[in-house]
């Protein structure tokens, strides 16, 4: 009940909103090092803007799923905490 510490947060807490705080970072990282790879794979092939397109379009679909495995890492921190409020710990 009584909780001296309950303005501190929860390493739980901090691992959560660190995930969500590295979301904006994947979501510039992943779609740009695709385009890099395209356009450095389109100068060596002489493919241009093909696989630069095509390396973003890659990156922009990684970034979807790296997030999407955030969210759902995040949603189960989340249950687990609940869980634990539940039990009283």
């Amino acid at each position: 009940m009584f909780n001296p510490r309950r303005d501190e947060k929860s390493p739980r807490d901090m691992r959560q909103m660190s995930m969500f705080v590295a979301v904006p970072g994947i979501m510039l990282a992943a779609p740009l090092i695709g385009f890099g790879v395209g356009f450095w794979a389109d100068g060596k092939l002489g493919t241009e803007p093909y696989l630069a397109a095509a390396g973003a379009l890659f990156g922009v679909a990684a970034a979807g799923i790296e997030i999407a495995r955030i969210v759902k890492r995040a949603s189960a921190m989340d249950k687990e905490k609940e869980d634990d409020t539940k039990r009283g710990t």
